[in-house]
């Protein structure tokens, strides 16, 4: 018996979806905007999390020694270093190297090489590179340098630590995933609170249609569910088919776009999508199914007091 009503509320709910031709297409329309709204965001997600990957993983803290500074003391604190839990990775570079980066840097600037060709020795002095796991992480490993500046005998040791200059670019990162993180959150609430909004008013329309169908059905002695039930499948409806146009929406959209996010921001955002296909289907289509279900509930709950 639960199967047969199953059913008749979702044949009903069909019928009535197809009977109420430009009800269901304006209800369609406001809610594939809503979901190409949302999967737009989704986008700028992805390629703002891609971006914010891109330049932590330029950002880094380098250590510089002293020109004199022992070889077995640098060894000794990179694997200190190492071991930390917050470090993902240390690199270290010797004096050596670190002069002929300097004049590759310089190759256009002789007077700068002249002056150096006349030193008698290397000034400079060996170098690591430290990648933390998180952003937020090293101004802990800043810290932990910060006390070993000198050798125990007291000897300079580390000439300097770029942390400082580091962190005005760390701290931007932070807030700018905070902000978008947050700014997506606020602007999908609101557009899905307009599409419930809108799709609701327009489903109370089509229910008012039917209230002479509803009164018979009462009247016949149907349950709350299954007066409701039609009501409902023909909004999950609006969502599904409204879902399934804004994802073959992007489709073009994105591979249209796909040069122009590649060169500007160095991210394919067609590639994005694809890979994230199922993703993008499971909200788009869920969202939208969630969004006719809620809308239609409201509509009959408020305005029919069944």
């Amino acid at each position: 018996m639960l199967w047969v009503n199953i059913r008749r509320v979702v044949r009903s709910g069909v019928v009535s979806f197809l009977r109420n031709g430009f009800v269901s297409l304006a209800s369609i329309f406001v809610m594939t905007m809503t979901l190409a709204i949302i999967g737009s965001l989704m986008f700028l997600n992805g390629i703002v999390g891609d971006f914010v990957s891109y330049v932590q993983d330029k950002v880094d803290v380098n250590v510089y020694f002293v020109p004199n500074a022992s070889e077995g003391d640098i060894f000794d604190l990179t694997e200190s270093i190492k071991n930390l839990p917050e470090v993902s990775y240390v690199e270290y570079t010797n004096r050596e190297t670190v002069l002929q980066n300097f004049r590759e840097r310089h190759q256009d600037d002789q007077l700068t090489l002249q002056a150096l060709d006349e030193l008698a020795d290397n000034p400079f002095g060996a170098t690591i590179s430290i990648k933390a796991k998180e952003p937020s992480q090293y101004e802990g490993i800043a810290q932990f340098l910060g006390d070993r500046t000198v050798t125990p005998s007291n000897e300079p040791f580390i000439e300097s630590i770029n942390y400082t200059q580091n962190k005005a670019v760390i701290d931007q990162l932070e807030r700018l995933t905070t902000y978008v993180q947050r700014f997506g959150y606020v602007v999908i609430f609101l557009f899905a609170l307009a599409s419930i909004m809108i799709t609701f008013n327009t489903l109370r329309l089509a229910i008012y249609t039917a209230r002479e169908e509803i009164s018979v059905m009462r009247l016949m002695g149907a349950s709350n569910g299954y007066i409701r039930g039609p009501f409902i499948v023909e909004g999950v409806l609006y969502g599904i088919i409204s879902g399934v146009i804004a994802l073959a929406l992007f489709f073009p959209l994105t591979f249209l776009l796909r040069d122009a996010t590649v060169n500007t921001l160095g991210v394919d955002i067609f590639s994005l999508y694809l890979g994230q296909l199922f993703l993008f289907v499971l909200t788009l289509i869920g969202i939208g199914a969630l969004l006719g279900a809620i809308s239609s509930f409201l509509a009959v709950r408020k305005y029919l007091s069944v």
